[in-house]
Protein backbone atom coordinates (compact mmCIF):
# COMPACT_ATOMS: atom_id res chain seq x y z
CA UNK A 1 0.00 0.00 0.00
CA UNK A 2 1.36 3.43 -0.88
CA UNK A 3 1.55 6.23 1.75
CA UNK A 4 -1.24 8.22 -0.30
CA UNK A 5 -3.54 4.64 -0.16
CA UNK A 6 -2.79 4.87 3.58
CA UNK A 7 -3.73 8.53 3.96
CA UNK A 8 -7.10 7.71 1.97
CA UNK A 9 -7.94 4.88 4.31
CA UNK A 10 -7.23 6.68 7.55
CA UNK A 11 -9.21 9.29 5.83
CA UNK A 12 -12.10 6.96 4.96
CA UNK A 13 -12.28 5.81 9.04
CA UNK A 14 -11.98 9.30 10.28
CA UNK A 15 -15.13 9.80 7.88
CA UNK A 16 -16.64 6.74 8.93
CA UNK A 17 -16.31 7.95 12.54
CA UNK A 18 -17.35 11.32 12.14
CA UNK A 19 -20.72 10.13 11.08
CA UNK A 20 -20.79 7.84 14.17
CA UNK A 21 -19.64 10.52 16.53
CA UNK A 22 -22.39 12.82 14.47
CA UNK A 23 -25.32 9.98 15.38
CA UNK A 24 -23.78 9.39 19.23
CA UNK A 25 -23.85 13.29 19.46
CA UNK A 26 -27.74 13.75 18.07
CA UNK A 27 -28.92 10.85 20.06
CA UNK A 28 -27.96 11.78 22.91
CA UNK A 29 -26.85 16.19 23.24
CA UNK A 30 -23.54 15.38 24.02
CA UNK A 31 -20.77 18.76 22.94
CA UNK A 32 -18.26 20.22 23.72
CA UNK A 33 -18.54 23.56 25.66
CA UNK A 34 -17.69 26.02 24.04
CA UNK A 35 -14.42 28.11 23.54
CA UNK A 36 -12.81 25.15 26.17
CA UNK A 37 -9.92 23.36 25.01
CA UNK A 38 -9.20 22.00 28.11
CA UNK A 39 -8.17 18.62 26.64
CA UNK A 40 -6.23 20.15 23.81
CA UNK A 41 -4.01 21.71 26.56
CA UNK A 42 -3.09 18.26 28.27
CA UNK A 43 0.54 17.78 28.42
CA UNK A 44 0.62 13.86 27.92
CA UNK A 45 -1.80 13.13 25.42
CA UNK A 46 -0.83 9.89 23.18
CA UNK A 47 -1.68 9.47 19.86
CA UNK A 48 0.04 6.77 16.94
CA UNK A 49 1.84 8.02 14.29
CA UNK A 50 -0.90 6.22 11.58
CA UNK A 51 -3.23 9.13 12.93
CA UNK A 52 -1.53 11.99 11.74
CA UNK A 53 -0.25 10.68 8.43
CA UNK A 54 -3.32 12.53 7.17
CA UNK A 55 -1.58 15.66 8.48
CA UNK A 56 2.31 14.81 7.32
CA UNK A 57 1.13 14.25 3.83
CA UNK A 58 -1.11 17.56 3.94
CA UNK A 59 2.50 19.36 4.90
CA UNK A 60 4.60 17.94 2.76
CA UNK A 61 2.36 18.70 -0.05
CA UNK A 62 2.19 22.35 1.03
CA UNK A 63 6.13 22.45 1.52
CA UNK A 64 5.98 22.69 5.22
CA UNK A 65 7.69 19.52 6.70
CA UNK A 66 11.04 20.88 7.07
CA UNK A 67 9.53 24.07 9.30
CA UNK A 68 7.30 21.48 11.01
CA UNK A 69 10.65 19.40 12.04
CA UNK A 70 12.99 22.32 12.51
CA UNK A 71 9.77 23.64 14.85
CA UNK A 72 9.44 20.51 16.84
CA UNK A 73 13.14 19.30 17.42
CA UNK A 74 13.72 22.85 18.63
CA UNK A 75 10.99 22.97 21.28
CA UNK A 76 11.78 19.80 23.26
CA UNK A 77 10.77 21.35 26.63
CA UNK A 78 6.86 22.24 24.66
CA UNK A 79 4.51 18.97 25.58
CA UNK A 80 1.70 20.17 23.67
CA UNK A 81 0.09 19.16 20.44
CA UNK A 82 2.26 21.83 17.97
CA UNK A 83 -1.14 22.27 15.66
CA UNK A 84 -2.63 24.13 18.77
CA UNK A 85 -3.09 27.75 18.89
CA UNK A 86 -3.17 28.70 22.43
CA UNK A 87 -5.15 31.86 22.18
CA UNK A 88 -8.44 31.68 19.63
CA UNK A 89 -8.13 34.10 17.40
CA UNK A 90 -11.16 36.36 16.04
CA UNK A 91 -12.86 34.20 13.26
CA UNK A 92 -11.36 30.90 14.52
CA UNK A 93 -13.17 27.75 15.15
CA UNK A 94 -11.67 26.93 18.18
CA UNK A 95 -7.92 25.78 19.42
CA UNK A 96 -6.41 23.38 16.71
CA UNK A 97 -5.00 25.21 14.22
CA UNK A 98 -5.69 22.31 11.38
CA UNK A 99 -8.94 20.34 12.21
CA UNK A 100 -9.40 18.83 9.23
CA UNK A 101 -6.11 16.85 9.75
CA UNK A 102 -6.55 15.99 13.96
CA UNK A 103 -5.69 13.07 14.73
CA UNK A 104 -8.39 10.08 15.86
CA UNK A 105 -7.41 10.54 19.79
CA UNK A 106 -8.74 14.20 18.91
CA UNK A 107 -11.89 12.76 17.16
CA UNK A 108 -12.72 10.46 20.04
CA UNK A 109 -11.96 12.13 23.24
CA UNK A 110 -15.16 13.33 24.90
CA UNK A 111 -17.63 11.34 22.85
CA UNK A 112 -16.44 7.62 23.22
CA UNK A 113 -16.81 4.53 25.20
CA UNK A 114 -13.71 2.38 26.22
CA UNK A 115 -14.14 -1.10 28.06
CA UNK A 116 -13.67 -1.71 31.78
CA UNK A 117 -13.72 -4.25 33.72
CA UNK A 118 -16.17 -7.28 32.67
CA UNK A 119 -16.36 -5.56 29.28
CA UNK A 120 -18.42 -2.91 30.43
CA UNK A 121 -18.52 0.24 28.05
CA UNK A 122 -18.01 3.58 30.27
CA UNK A 123 -17.91 6.91 28.34
CA UNK A 124 -15.01 9.02 28.06
CA UNK A 125 -15.45 12.26 28.65
CA UNK A 126 -14.03 15.33 30.41
CA UNK A 127 -14.41 17.63 33.59
CA UNK A 128 -15.97 20.68 31.63
CA UNK A 129 -18.90 18.74 30.00
CA UNK A 130 -19.59 16.46 33.15
CA UNK A 131 -20.11 20.00 34.58
CA UNK A 132 -21.86 21.69 32.49
CA UNK A 133 -23.73 19.28 30.54
CA UNK A 134 -24.93 16.83 33.01
CA UNK A 135 -28.60 15.96 31.51
CA UNK A 136 -26.19 15.02 28.09
CA UNK A 137 -23.92 12.92 29.94
CA UNK A 138 -26.75 11.20 31.66
CA UNK A 139 -28.54 10.64 28.16
CA UNK A 140 -25.42 9.29 26.66
CA UNK A 141 -24.39 6.69 29.76
CA UNK A 142 -28.12 5.22 29.51
CA UNK A 143 -27.55 5.13 25.90
CA UNK A 144 -23.90 2.98 26.17
CA UNK A 145 -25.85 1.23 29.02
CA UNK A 146 -28.28 0.00 26.79
CA UNK A 147 -26.11 -1.72 23.88
CA UNK A 148 -27.31 0.59 21.40
CA UNK A 149 -24.95 1.47 18.98
CA UNK A 150 -22.17 4.05 20.01
CA UNK A 151 -18.35 4.89 19.33
CA UNK A 152 -15.84 2.21 20.90
CA UNK A 153 -12.54 3.39 21.34
CA UNK A 154 -10.65 0.15 20.82
CA UNK A 155 -12.96 -0.32 17.25
CA UNK A 156 -11.53 2.00 15.80
CA UNK A 157 -7.66 1.67 17.38
CA UNK A 158 -7.99 -1.73 15.34
CA UNK A 159 -9.32 -0.51 11.89
CA UNK A 160 -6.69 2.05 11.84
CA UNK A 161 -3.86 -0.50 12.99
CA UNK A 162 -5.15 -3.03 10.30
CA UNK A 163 -4.00 -0.16 7.97
CA UNK A 164 -0.21 -0.14 9.02
CA UNK A 165 0.12 -2.33 12.17
CA UNK A 166 3.86 -1.13 12.37
CA UNK A 167 2.48 2.96 12.32
CA UNK A 168 -0.33 2.38 13.99
CA UNK A 169 0.30 0.08 16.85
CA UNK A 170 2.58 2.03 19.32
CA UNK A 171 1.69 5.26 21.23
CA UNK A 172 3.95 8.41 21.72
CA UNK A 173 3.13 11.28 23.02
CA UNK A 174 1.19 13.76 20.47
CA UNK A 175 4.71 15.89 19.20
CA UNK A 176 6.71 12.73 18.51
CA UNK A 177 3.88 10.83 17.26
CA UNK A 178 3.26 13.68 14.48
CA UNK A 179 7.12 13.65 14.12
CA UNK A 180 7.22 10.16 13.18
CA UNK A 181 4.27 10.58 11.05
CA UNK A 182 6.49 13.01 9.39
CA UNK A 183 9.32 11.42 8.90
CA UNK A 184 7.52 8.52 7.33
CA UNK A 185 6.56 10.68 4.74
CA UNK A 186 9.51 11.99 4.46
CA UNK A 187 11.09 8.23 4.14
CA UNK A 188 8.65 7.05 1.47
CA UNK A 189 9.09 9.62 -0.90
CA UNK A 190 12.75 10.48 -0.30
CA UNK A 191 13.47 8.30 -3.82
CA UNK A 192 9.87 8.83 -5.74
CA UNK A 193 8.59 11.64 -7.47
CA UNK A 194 6.52 13.96 -5.07
CA UNK A 195 2.79 13.93 -5.01
CA UNK A 196 1.42 16.89 -7.13
CA UNK A 197 -0.70 19.61 -5.41
CA UNK A 198 -3.76 17.53 -7.25
CA UNK A 199 -3.54 15.02 -4.46
CA UNK A 200 -4.09 17.44 -1.42
CA UNK A 201 -6.35 15.76 1.43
Amino acid sequence: MTIYQKVQAVNHLFNQLDKDLGSFQQSTGLGCVANCGLCCLKPDINATALEFLPLAYHLLLNGETEQWLEQLQNNTEDKLCPVLNKVIAPGSKGFCSDYAHRGLICRLFGFSAMLHKNNTPTLVTCKPIKEQKPEAVAKANAHIASKDNYPLISNYYMQLRSIDESLGEELFPIRIAIEKAIYAVLAYYAYRELPSKDDIV
